[in-house]
């Protein structure tokens, strides 16, 4: 009986062993000091002398394992944080505030008015829409500063509609007053610390200039020259006065969102209003008898100097001098550094020609011979083109560009060729022979003795000393 006992405890021990063993490999996590990225070496899992306090990950974060009591990591801190809590996912909401949540209540609030379709002559709504826009950056809540600046530019709501309706606004005879309180929030909230110093939403607040500086600026320009004749006028108007605080804090608004506006336009700067809008701000400031010791004022003179400089260098980019005429000649050269210079095909070769009707598809000899560069002209419709109709020049320039991209390498590649072996015969024999910055081969001494078409390609027998995978009957296909 003891022997069947005793045979019966090995016969345990053995399949305890064999199970440990081919028990499937458990992935460890990677520690610094371990090889192979398990860590402790040989050990095995039954735990046999060896203590781990490292927590089990399948424990803690699903509050089972497969392994049981064999696994080698701890159960213990798994254990004594078990719950609801302690897997992922299951965590615990950090309670907010009353002041967080009010600002989300506000900010919530203020997104609803720009879900809506802006209505014509709603006074009431752009007020508040602004009113509470300028509220939420003058807060303290980050997150919500950033989401309105998302939000406004965003297809999503009617951000731009409502920017519209603003920037469309006419004041009547008796209106200036309510223009001006509407203007002054929404200059307030485009020129805010929080959106034009705040890099994780300047996209946002480039998109947004983007739109309210319009094509060149023919959106932005009328708006502010309609909210200085109203601002000049309530100024005027004993009955409908603004007050100081209101006409400081507008003029300085003015003229940063303007320089704003120029540095992410700069198109915009060769608008035709823009010098006498800037003059029209130098206007209010003197004869709103504005202290020239405060603050405000010197902001707003050092602003006007900054966007009379920033013309006077676009406007310098096309301006050029005149020089005197000589026995009734002018020797002056007409020249435009803006965008750049009118480039012209002037008959460099045979096949350089102004009208693309007259050009052949494939590059002549001459052409190819020529040092000069192609003309190729851009695909930017801001650029300047010998054509002035739209169609033409779509033509002329894709014409142009296409044909290039199929036969400009090759052109010059053989135009290099054909001017090395000129200069030197001996370079055929070179193996290392290059006709240039091009990827091309030349293959000396090769002949075509067959060429196979058919709808789709044309290819040729490879020569001799092409490296073969096949046969020696393989086609190059061109």
């Amino acid at each position: 009986m003891s022997l069947v006992k005793h045979t019966y405890d090995k016969f345990c021990l053995l399949v305890q062993y064999l199970v440990n063993v081919m028990a499937p490999a458990r992935k460890e996590p990677w520690t610094r000091g371990t090889r192979g990225g398990r860590k402790g070496g040989g050990a095995s899992r039954g735990g046999m002398n060896e203590t781990v306090s490292q927590p089990c990950r399948s424990m803690q974060e699903t509050g089972q394992c497969r392994f049981g009591d064999e696994c080698k990591y701890s159960h213990a801190m798994s254990l004594s944080s078990a719950g609801p809590s302690s897997s992922r996912g299951r965590r615990e909401r950090i309670a907010e505030t009353p002041q967080q949540q009010q600002a989300k209540d506000e900010y919530h609030a203020w997104r609803r008015l720009i879900k809506n379709v802006p209505k014509p002559n709603d006074d009431r709504t752009i007020g508040l829409l602004w009113d509470n826009a300028l509220k939420i950056l003058n807060s303290e809540h980050r997150d919500w500063k950033q989401m309105l600046a998302r939000d406004l530019d965003s297809d999503e709501y009617q951000g731009r509609q409502h920017i519209h309706t603003l920037l469309s606004m006419v004041a009547g005879a008796h209106g200036h007053r309510t223009f001006v309180d509407l203007a002054h929030p929404f200059l307030l909230v485009i020129t805010h610390p929080a959106l034009l110093d705040c890099l994780s939403v300047d996209t946002y607040v480039g998109g947004l200039y983007n739109y309210i500086c319009g094509s060149n600026g023919t959106r932005a320009m009328p708006f502010f020259e309609r909210l200085s004749t109203s601002l000049l006028e309530n100024h005027l108007e004993s009955t409908f006065q603004v007050s100081n605080t209101i006409l400081d804090r507008t003029l300085v608004a003015m003229s940063i969102a303007l320089r704003e506006l120029l540095k992410r336009e700069p198109r915009a700067m060769f608008h035709e209003d823009l010098p006498d809008m800037v003059n029209s701000l130098e206007s209010i400031l003197e004869v709103a008898g504005i202290d020239r010791q405060i603050a405000p004022f010197q902001i707003v003179r050092n602003g006007i100097e900054e966007l009379r400089g920033m013309i006077a260098r676009a406007n310098g980019l096309l301006q050029r001098e005149e020089k005197p005429p000589m026995g009734g000649v002018s020797t002056s050269v007409v020249v435009s550094n803006y965008p750049r210079d009118i480039v012209l095909p002037r008959d460099c070769h045979d096949n350089d020609k102004l009208d693309i009707t007259r050009i052949n598809i494939l590059p002549t000899e001459d052409e190819i011979r020529s040092d000069h560069a192609p003309f190729l002209p851009s695909t930017d419709l801001d650029q300047p083109h010998f054509l002035a109709d739209p169609v033409e020049r779509h033509l002329d320039t894709h014409f142009r560009l296409y044909r290039h991209d199929c036969f400009g390498e090759v052109s010059e590649a053989l135009g290099a060729a054909i001017i090395a072996i000129e200069a030197d015969p001996g370079v055929l024999e070179d193996a290392k022979f290059s006709p240039g910055n091009i990827r091309a081969y030349t293959y000396p001494k090769a002949h075509i003795r067959n060429v196979t078409f058919d709808h789709r390609r044309v290819g040729f027998r490879s020569p001799n000393i092409l490296p073969t995978t096949a046969s020696s009957q393989e086609e190059v296909i061109c």
